[in-house]
């Protein structure tokens, strides 16, 4: 790459082999940033950490001149995670560049629910969840609410409410049901419990199940509703609302996320009531869950930054948590949706901030020295002089052990590295490591607490 300015942050994006819309999306994120920014794509099995470099497409982003360039280049600064990767090369790379690894807990349902449930403030926004431990054992829990739904554990068997099932106990024994298929919701009615399990089992999806008590949301002209929040770190390093909308379905069972309507949240709870005071404490009842969720994650040592919570209103007014998605896809339409943006955001803060707590984290050097060069010492450099290009290094000489980086250095830009015939970059060598701190592991989910009463301060909505 070529030179450039310096205090310009270098941002990793780690993204799917399986899934390519994350790729496209960092150039859309680049060309929606206002300011400099170099960004690399790069799948976790490029990643060397033994060489310390990265395999990847380099997005250099100076004033409005975006470059793109594939190669090996040094560890980036910051490394935004777009996909799962396990926690022991989380660790490893963190090791290197200190604790900027961020989106690093990608949980699935049974973990989302168990770590809310532990959380005093939490708990009463959340719908009745258990563990769904032998497939044959639905019908108590359907008994008891009469309404429910089966949602796969593994979050990719429940991507776009697909795999999920809506089930509702009716009168005299029969069974109704709501389910997705291709891009319709479909229903279907069951005389007895006995042909309801036996149509449903085998189409559940595989990783497990969990049961979880359904509500009854405000609906519009009959169909039902859901409220997205995307929630996001900024270039402070705070937490903040970076688009709410209201979801309204095809459908009067639940919400197939590519098949809505959306609308802003003040334009809908205008359609729900004309009262200015009640339209804005509902916002901020809205708004309120959102931060504590992101809060409860701060306190449980997970380093996340972008967030998508799918909530629910009910006709009382309360909120209820449905779901949190660690992977959240920025909103396309008329209401704007900051999401795009604020990850880079972050992440620049992330890479230009001193961090007192990470001062004890090895620092790499911005740029490889050649094996067979002897390390020239650091010279203070003018600082309206960009810094030279690194050299490139020899793939044939042993790599020199990174140098700790001056406090006062301008950043490096990333060069490739170039090689005769570059090789396919190997995972992170599985050689033995120092022991690992253990990781925060979600809290086992408690007793859960009687479902609370509708709030007396709360108003029907039709009234």
């Amino acid at each position: 790459m070529d030179q450039y300015k310096q205090n310009v942050p270098f941002v990793g994006i780690c993204v799917s082999l399986v899934k390519p819309l994350f790729e496209k999306l960092a150039r859309e994120r680049l060309e929606k940033y206002p300011g400099n920014v170099i960004l690399i794509t790069f799948h976790i099995e490029d990643l060397n950490l033994s060489k310390r470099n990265v395999k990847g497409i380099c997005w250099e982003k100076i004033g409005e001149e975006i470059k793109r360039k594939e190669g090996v280049y040094p560890l980036p600064d910051v490394v935004y995670l777009q996909c799962y990767v396990e926690n022991n090369v989380i660790k490893q790379i963190e090791r290197v560049i200190g604790r900027k690894v961020f989106n690093s807990f990608i949980f699935d349902k049974w973990e989302c629910w168990s770590l809310l449930a532990g959380n005093n403030e939490l708990r009463n926004h959340l719908p009745y969840t258990r563990k769904l431990v032998n497939k044959t054992n639905i019908y108590p829990f359907l008994y008891q609410y009469k309404d429910i739904f089966l949602k796969p554990i593994n979050v990719s068997h429940a991507h776009n409410s697909r795999g999920i099932f809506r089930v509702k106990l009716k009168s005299k024994g029969n069974i109704e049901i709501f389910y997705r298929e291709k891009n319709k919701m479909k229903e279907k009615r069951f005389k007895s419990y006995q042909k309801f399990q036996d149509w449903t089992l085998p189409r559940l999806a595989p990783g497990g199940y969990i049961l979880q008590q359904g509500i009854e949301t405000v609906k519009s002209s009959k169909n039902a509703t859901d409220i997205r929040i995307n929630m996001n770190k900024n270039s402070k390093g705070q937490w903040e609302v970076s688009m709410i909308l209201v979801r309204v379905a095809s459908n009067i069972s639940h919400v197939i996320p590519k098949f809505v309507t959306a609308y802003s949240i003040s334009n809908f709870i205008k359609t729900l009531t004309v009262d200015k005071e009640k339209e804005a404490e509902i916002e901020k009842s809205v708004i309120n869950v959102g931060m504590k969720i992101c809060s409860m994650l701060d306190k449980s040592g997970y380093h996340m930054g972008d967030l998508g919570i799918d909530l629910g209103m009910d006709e009382n007014g309360h909120v209820w948590i449905f779901e949190i998605n660690p992977l959240p896809f920025p909103f396309r339409g008329s209401i704007q949706d900051h999401s795009l943006i604020r990850p880079i955001e972050y992440a620049s803060y992330l890479a230009l901030t001193k961090h007192p707590q990470q001062a004890s984290q090895p620092q790499q050097a911005p740029q490889p020295q050649q094996a067979s060069q002897p390390q020239q010492a650091s010279q203070p450099q003018q600082a309206s002089q960009p810094q030279q290009a690194p050299q490139p290094q020899q793939a044939s000489q042993p790599q020199q052990a990174p140098q700790p980086q001056q406090a006062s250095h301008p950043q490096q830009a990333p060069q490739p590295q170039q090689a005769p015939q570059p090789q396919p970059q190997q995972a992170p060598q599985q050689a033995p490591q120092p022991q690992q701190a253990p990781q925060p592991q979600p809290q086992q989910a408690p007793q859960q607490a009687p479902q609370p009463e509708a709030d007396k301060k709360w108003w029907k909505f039709w009234n």
